[in-house]
């Protein structure tokens, strides 16, 4: 069916459930609570320092440290400092990753001079500290007023940030929110989405699905990801989307990952959707409802490295995110504070459900989903206050 086929089928599965009072009247409610309340771009800027450390620095740290632990080694020590961290990233039990620590701890022995030897061996311990905050079971405690204050004064930071769109056509389980574009950092998936009272309240309980590296191998970020956790929210990895479909939850997912990060350029719309076809494959199966959901301004966050584009989404394909960027000029690491991050949420796309898709069935509806979400982007972007703007869905 062609591309006249595949609207006429949007047509007839997209808003086929009308917005409820009560799911309004929910709306309204959070909206008023949230205006009620003076902006305070420090307030904002404190929350930012708290979020954007928390999935930035640790990575960091670890690189830092093993360089460091095998410096005084040579040339041969800053390669087996990389090799370390690659293999401490990819290693998937804590047997693995305790070997890989005696090997650093072993290095950092063979550094000359004393003073040299004490730098090497602290910087193993830190790479050690690191890697054990990671291996060990369990989940760090809930910080609900932590997570508050995110929520409340996240969106400060920023000109304008609000969620937009559709709000009245949630419905509270089997539901996917697909969110584009990723961005460097994802701020209208993190302020708009993760951290906004105003969509948890629309949307019921939610499990925001990432990386299962960032989920569970950072150890500063899965701080954050337990202390957010409550009964009507989740940050949980990618992995376990099967799992929590199969139950019925609702998911949120930026289905372009770390290739969407790579195709960012400033102010430029774009996003990595083509050939990414599982997430509505797994709609199909659970018989979910699927919605588009799109952020204005998120282009706008950060200036990025843009040159070797090829090389950098092919290494992206074994989700390690090649992106180099520049943001606030006081803090690189931040956003720009003079960005909107304008949130729209496109009408939900009622699947059928059918236990095993076949690809043709899956192609049929992803070029329905794709279509739903450039005429979400086009209804858009005059409100938005990009009247000019064209989206490239690669």
């Amino acid at each position: 069916m062609g591309g006249l086929g595949r609207l006429a089928r949007l047509a007839d599965h997209v808003g086929k459930s009308p917005p409820t009072v009560a799911s309004n009247a929910v709306v309204a409610a959070a909206r008023a609570a949230a205006v009620e309340r003076p902006r305070s771009f420090w307030l904002g800027f404190l929350a930012h320092m708290i979020l954007v450390p928390s999935w930035t620095v640790s990575p960091a740290v670890l690189l830092i440290g093993l360089l460091q632990a095998c410096a005084n080694l040579g040339i041969g020590g800053i390669m087996a400092g990389f090799g370390l961290f690659g293999g401490l990233v990819a290693s998937k039990s804590s047997a693995s990753r305790a070997a890989l620590c005696a090997v650093v701890v072993g290095l950092a022995t063979r550094a000359k001079g004393r003073a040299a030897k004490v730098r090497s061996l602290l910087a193993a311990g830190l790479v050690s500290l690191l890697t054990w905050m990671v291996s060990t079971g369990g989940s760090y405690a809930q910080r609900p007023r932590l997570i508050e204050f995110l929520c409340d004064r996240a969106k400060d930071f920023y000109s304008r940030a609000e969620i937009r769109g559709a709000l009245g056509d949630l419905r509270p389980e089997r539901t996917f929110y697909a969110f584009h574009p990723h961005g460097c950092l994802s701020a209208g998936w993190t302020i708009n989405g993760t951290f906004n009272p105003v969509f948890t309240r629309a949307a019921g309980r939610v499990n925001w699905l990432i990386d299962p590296g960032l989920r569970h191998k950072n150890p500063l970020f899965r701080m954050l990801c337990d202390a957010y956790r409550r009964e009507d929210r989740a940050i949980e990895a990618t992995s376990e989307m099967q799992e929590l479909m199969s139950q019925g939850q609702s998911v949120a997912l930026i289905p372009g990952g770390f290739q969407d990060a790579v195709a960012f350029q400033f102010r430029k719309e774009c996003c990595v959707v083509r050939r990414r076809k599982g997430f509505v494959k797994y709609c199909l199966q659970y018989g979910y409802r699927l919605h588009p959901v799109y952020t204005f301004g998120e282009s706008e966050t950060y200036h990025t490295f843009t040159g070797l584009r090829a090389l950098r989404m092919a290494i992206s394909e074994n989700n390690v995110p090649m992106v180099m960027f520049f943001g606030w000029p006081l803090c690189p690491i931040l956003p720009r504070p003079k960005s909107q991050i304008l949130t729209y949420v496109g009408h939900g796309i009622d699947l059928p459900h059918i236990p095993k898709p076949s690809p043709e069935q899956v192609d049929h509806w992803h070029g329905v989903y794709v279509d739903a979400l450039q005429r979400l982007f086009d209804e858009s972007k005059v409100e938005a206050g990009y009247p000019d703007a064209t989206l490239e869905i690669l």
